[in-house]
């Protein structure tokens, strides 16, 4: 690099093609976002460890940032051909951060984004390449655009370069480039060879810069700035960490409470199954608890915030008011002056601190095209700490009365501007106090109000557990109690009341309890009465039933006897007689015997399961219905005597009767009534099967054929199918059924002898 003599104007460094470029420092992220930057560079480092995978991670990053400058200097070239200075301030301030433009005309630098590069020189050289640059602060790679009569330096910072590292000031890479802080960057002289997995190249396979690890780590140093008031927090280091032990103290004391009583919480939560299933007692006390703590939580740290931001904004204002009085004592020293230059530097820097010593405040005079002139401090220039060149905020915004939060690496400091004024008023140059708010002053702020806050909040927590915990056993003791009784609670009982004389929710809900035992109690006699009334009642209708089944077929017997006798055939009259009075003397037997059995505890007679010749019956039974009142036929398909099977022989004989006389009800009233009685043999299964031509049994009342004082007739106490079921499953058999539109068919089966 050429570089001009000292006596060299700025003109005759553009003519060797050299420009001094000491940008602004920028806008930082904020604190908690720098923070989280932290992080996540901790866990990319942990996975990441060789310079090899250091240096591919870089060539991505870059690869990528290169991308977008190379979008953003389109739109600035665009911007800077229609001369609209606005609107280059407009893009530069909203681009993507850590990418830096500097324009420059043949007089000099016109604008700058930011002067996050300080005391450095570059050269004008081949356009639209990359390459790589040192700047006193940053290892940079640059790129010169043309955007006549203009050229556009392009700057992407990859890692701070300050000449000194302190406890609090180190050479990290710079967002969004992370790597290990060892890492050295190296100029392309030093780089590798081609093709070594240790260089960092363009997207044009160029090396730009290469990575490398040193075996030894720089040692930290303090710099000596005894005129410095602003600075020595970086230079020299702060006391933060022992005045924050305290805080630690009383932080780790929270904590531990926090972590307690949380542990506290899910052991209970896991022995009781989840919330849901604790007792009202304890559900009230993990609300009450829960609510207090979130509130302390709150209230802990909007009161610590509160106690950091009222703290910020006194210095802030400290800040304002010592600049209003060094803009006055400037003012008046140059009163006459008509401009700033650098030929008055140096009494100005006897001036500056001075009013340094007087005010206990740094303090940086800049000229009217934004260079520094004067400095209570002139060392952080000289080592290249700051930029010799104004923010660009009061200087292109035209407003020169401003706080800004500006850095050195990645430590934040608060610049008050304002403008130097002489005493016409005229404006001459521009004033800069810097100002870092003091840790150490902040940090025992909100320690000496932990100190006050903490041991109340403690005591009052404690105070309302053991509040919530008797008042919520006091509040769920009757409830209890009421649980308690319930459990135990036995109709015809004493002591199922609970007395409880107060007039609350609770008295209210005791009271309804009492009231509900009574009427229960009432209610409990009227329901015993009803049902001891209604099982007589069901009694009855089944002993009527009963009778009212062999009480049909001996009418009809009856009345076949006399319709013979009218007719005067006596031969057929004897022997319908010896028949009639056979089946006559079975059914008053049976009569007699369901009597009786009704007359023990009112039951139907138990089934006796017996070898029967299962044909003979059903066609005795089927011989009675024949002449039946309304003259449906009967037809029958089976053998009529010769087949066995084991059944009861009393009470078979009811099924058949009961199946038949459906069958009968079913097609009353329908022209072309047709019963088909069906009797077969499968195997060790007799299956006997009635069907008619009905109009079959409704889905909706299917599975109720089968109960008990269930029916659909206007007749009948519909115990008919069930006492026949009763009877068949007591045989060990089934009784199933059929339906459709077209009529109904009921299976019988039971079991041949062995």
């Amino acid at each position: 690099m050429h570089i001009p003599p000292k006596s060299t104007t700025f003109a005759a460094y553009w003519k060797h093609g050299v420009v001094c470029v000491t940008p602004p420092l920028r806008r930082c992220l904020p604190m908690r976002k720098h923070l989280l930057h932290i992080l996540l560079a901790a866990l990319l480092l942990t996975a990441c460890h060789t310079p090899r995978q250091d240096a591919r991670r870089l060539q991505r990053t870059l690869l990528d940032r290169q991308q977008k400058a190379l979008a953003l200097t389109a739109q600035l070239q665009e911007s800077l051909a229609g001369n609209s200075f606005d609107s280059v301030w407009n893009l530069t301030q909203n681009a993507e951060p850590g990418i830096l433009f500097y324009v420059f005309d043949r007089q000099g630098m016109v604008y700058w984004s930011d002067n996050w590069l300080a005391g450095s020189e570059v050269i004008l050289r081949r356009y639209d390449q990359w390459y790589y640059h040192q700047f006193s602060n940053a290892h940079c790679v640059c790129r010169w655009t043309r955007a006549l009569p203009y050229n556009i330096l392009t700057v992407i910072p990859v890692k701070y370069a300050y000449p000194i590292q302190t406890k609090e000031l180190h050479n990290t890479f710079i967002a969004p480039f992370r790597a290990s802080d060892r890492l050295q960057v190296l100029p392309p002289s030093a780089a590798v060879p081609k093709g070594e997995p240790f260089a960092v190249k363009d997207g044009d396979g160029r090396t730009l810069f290469a990575v490398s690890r040193p075996d030894t780590v720089p040692e930290y140093r303090q710099e000596n700035l005894a005129e410095s008031f602003s600075y020595k927090e970086v230079l020299g280091g702060n006391t933060y960490r022992d005045s924050a032990r305290k805080m630690r103290i009383y932080t780790f004391m929270e904590i531990v409470l926090f972590s307690l009583v949380f542990i506290l919480g899910i052991v209970g939560l896991v022995r009781n199954h989840g919330f849901r299933n604790m007792r009202l007692a304890t559900k009230f006390l993990y609300i009450s608890v829960a609510l207090l703590l979130f509130v302390s939580v709150y209230v802990f740290f909007v009161s610590t915030m509160h106690v950091r931001r009222r703290h910020e904004r006194q210095q802030e204002e400290t800040l304002q008011r010592k600049t209003l009085y060094l803009q006055k004592a400037l003012q008046d020293l140059y009163f006459w002056n008509l401009s700033l230059s650098e030929r008055n530097a140096e009494g100005m820097n006897i001036d500056l601190r001075d009013l340094s010593y007087t005010y206990e405040t740094d303090i940086h005079v800049y000229d009217m095209q934004g260079n520094l002139v004067g400095s209570s401090a002139p060392l952080l220039f000289e080592k290249g700490l700051i930029s010799r060149h104004i923010a660009p905020e009061p200087f292109f915004s035209k407003k020169a009365d401003m706080l800004l939060h500006e850095r050195i690496g990645d430590l934040e400091y608060l610049a008050a501007y304002t403008g130097f004024y002489n005493g016409n008023y005229v404006q001459i140059g521009y004033i800069a106090v810097p100002l870092f708010l003091s840790s150490e002053e902040v940090e025992a702020e909100a320690e000496n109000f932990l100190a006050k806050l903490l041991p109340p909040y403690l005591i009052v927590l404690l105070l309302a557990f053991l509040i919530n915990f008797f008042f919520s056993r006091g509040l769920t003791q009757p409830l209890s109690e009421l649980s308690e009784r319930m459990r135990h609670f036995r109709i015809g009982q004493p002591g199922n009341r609970i007395s409880y004389d107060r007039n609350d929710e609770m008295g209210q809900l005791v009271t309804r309890y009492n009231e509900m035992v009574e009427e229960l109690e009432r209610s409990s006699e009227k329901l015993a009465r009803s049902e001891r009334e209604g099982a007589w009642r069901t009694m009855a209708r089944q002993i009527a039933h009963e009778i009212n089944n062999p009480l049909t077929p001996m009418k009809l017997t009856i009345q076949q006897l006399q319709r013979a006798r009218r007719m005067g055939d006596e031969e057929r009259f004897n022997e319908y007689f010896d028949k009639s009075t056979t089946l006559l003397i079975e059914q008053i037997d049976n009569l007699s015997r369901i009597a009786q059995s009704f007359s023990q505890f009112a039951k139907m007679p138990e089934v006796v399961t017996s070898e029967v010749d299962i044909a003979q019956r059903l066609f005795s039974v089927i011989s009675l219905f024949r002449q039946n009142s309304g003259q449906v036929p009967i037809r029958y398909i089976g053998a009529q005597e010769g087949v066995c099977a084991l059944a009861d022989s009393e009470q078979i004989g009811q099924v058949f009767n009961n199946l038949i006389k459906n069958a009968l009800q079913a097609i009353e009233g329908r022209e072309g009534g047709d019963i088909i009685v069906m009797l077969k043999q499968d195997g060790q299964t007799v299956e006997v099967s009635v069907s008619d031509n009905g109009c079959g049994i409704p889905p909706d009342i299917q599975d109720k054929v089968f109960r008990p004082n269930f029916t659909t007739k206007n007749t009948g106490m519909g115990l008919g199918l069930a006492i026949s079921k009763n009877i068949v499953e007591g045989s060990a058999g089934t009784i199933t059924f059929e339906t459709s539109p077209s009529g109904t068919t009921f299976f019988v089966r039971l079991r041949c002898p062995v």
